[in-house]
Parts: structure tokens; C-alpha cells; sequence
């Protein structure tokens, strides 16, 4: 059993846990007041520690938004609840996948500056995780992470030449304990993280006013795990990368993007995301 909950320690470093608030293109832009916002996702992603080490995720997302105004500044805010699944593929013996709901994220923008001639804006978001998602404390793996989390973003956009917008982000995420992180045994694990700390930074290129691409690059660091008042010492960093193309129609805009890790410390390695979303505005 003691072998066991080592094992489940060891694989649950990335499992069911956000590592970032990932903004997506135009997502600096306020909407106008009083519209509506529904987009459609669907994320796969491929993980490894080694080649015999492996497992691999699908999710599809449903994010419901309505725009509107805080003392005439734009104003966002949007529900989005996951649901796939997350399977092992090799390496993890008799370990079993999960599917089902993931957990609900809410979000309040708002924007303090937002300059629609020039094309300038600053936007702040907070965000709040709800554990509606399956967990069960005898599985390595579960779609949910059986703990509220929360986060603050500020994020800036603006050109900086001709069809060339830049933006950059910064975000911190703080998570709450979770009480049941490995219970195959009569005690229960106690599991707490220290924050995540995620820099993201944006380039975005227009080629008309139907197609653009854009390259995120992206770092994270912190979110070092306390289990039962006993610290690992193992700090979370990574650097990835994402490339994004989109193509805005009359009946919405669709967006493809695809991305990985460029370098992982103490953490799984995703060895290719891709995603397809669509997006309506009303």
C-alpha cells in the first residue's frame, strides 16, 4: 500500500490540476455592452515522463458568457464546465482513466482601460474553480480536482506595427486543500499546494480581416504539494509554446491551436495540445 500511494503521488503532479489561465486571441477585447457569448472547445492533449510512461486527455468545454458595463467600463462574465476523459496508456499498471464532468470555472473581467481608436487595452479577470468534477480518492487519475481554486489576471494589448498586435499576461492561482488526495487506506491524505505563478506573453499578426495566426509563449513556476504537513520540494516549472489560427465568418469565428512543453521540471510533460473551438457572438 506504502508503494502505492508513492506511485499515486508521483503521477498526480499534473493530473486534474490547472497550470494556467490560457488567453485566448481577441480575448483582450472587450465585447461590446449586452451581448452574448457561447463557444464550443475541444482540447486533446498527449503527456509522458518517459516513453513508457504515458497517459493522455480529451476534453469538450462549454463557455456561456454575457458582456455588459461596471460604472461604463466593459465588463465580461462567463461559466465554462469541461467534460472527456483521462486515460493511461502505458505504464501505470493496473491504474484505471476516468471520464465524466470536470470542474466548473466562473470569470469576472473588467476592463479599467480600454481605447477602441488605438487598439489599447488593460483588462483584469478573477476567476473561481468549483470541484464539480468526478474525483475519487482510491484513482490516480480523475477529471475533477476535489478543490476550489481561484485566480487573479491582468493582462495589456496593443499594436506595435502595421497588422502586428502584442500582448502579455500575468496570473496567479491559489488552491484549496484537498482532503481526500489518496484514500485507498483508512487515513486520508491531506494534500496542500503552494500558489502558480504563470507569465504569458503574445504576438498576433492580421492578415485581413477574416484570417489572422498568433504564437503564445508561456511560463510557470511555484505550486510546490505539502502532503500530510510534509513538503516535496518539488516546485513546478515549465515553458511552452502555442500557435493559434483563426478565421472569423458570419456564422462565428473558428479557431485552431496547437502547442507543447518546451521544458518541464517536476511535472509531466505535454507532448502536443490540440484544440478546435467555435465561437458566436450575439
Amino acid at each position: 500500500m506504502l508503494a502505492l500511494f508513492f506511485i499515486f503521488t508521483f503521477i498526480t503532479l499534473m493530473i486534474s490540476n490547472a497550470y494556467a489561465i490560457d488567453l485566448q486571441p481577441t480575448d483582450l477585447i472587450p465585447l461590446k455592452s449586452d451581448l452574448t457569448l457561447i463557444q464550443f472547445s475541444y482540447l486533446q492533449s498527449d503527456f509522458s515522463k518517459s516513453p513508457s510512461l504515458r497517459y493522455n486527455t480529451a476534453q469538450s468545454l462549454v463557455r456561456l458568457g454575457r458582456s455588459f458595463e461596471i460604472e461604463k467600463h466593459p465588463s465580461l462574465f462567463y461559466v465554462q464546465t469541461p467534460a472527456g476523459y483521462v486515460h493511461p496508456q502505458e505504464g501505470f499498471g493496473a491504474s484505471k482513466g476516468d471520464s465524466g464532468i470536470g470542474d466548473t470555472t466562473m470569470l469576472l473581467a473588467f476592463w479599467p482601460y480600454a481605447n477602441r481608436e488605438t487598439q489599447t487595452y488593460f483588462a483584469v479577470g478573477g476567476y473561481l474553480t468549483l470541484p464539480t468534477g468526478s474525483f475519487n480518492g482510491n484513482r490516480a487519475f480523475n477529471m475533477g480536482a476535489n478543490r476550489y481554486q481561484s485566480a487573479i489576471q491582468a493582462g495589456y494589448q496593443t499594436p506595435i506595427y502595421k497588422n502586428i498586435e502584442w500582448s502579455a499576461a500575468f496570473d496567479t492561482l491559489w488552491s484549496g486543500d484537498n482532503h481526500d488526495y489518496f484514500s485507498a487506506t483508512a487515513a486520508h491524505t491531506h494534500m496542500e499546494q503552494d500558489p502558480l505563478y504563470t507569465l504569458q506573453t503574445a504576438l498576433r499578426y492580421t492578415f485581413n480581416p477574416t484570417y489572422a495566426a498568433g504564437l503564445t509563449y508561456f511560463y510557470t513556476e511555484g505550486g510546490d504539494k505539502t502532503i500530510n504537513g510534509v513538503a516535496n520540494h518539488l516546485p513546478i516549472e515549465l515553458q511552452r509554446y502555442q500557435l493559434t489560427l483563426t478565421g472569423q465568418y458570419s456564422f462565428g469565428r473558428l479557431t485552431f491551436q496547437y502547442g507543447e512543453d518546451i521544458q518541464t521540471e517536476n511535472n509531466y510533460k505535454e507532448d502536443q495540445r490540440v484544440i478546435f473551438r467555435y465561437t458566436k457572438v450575439f
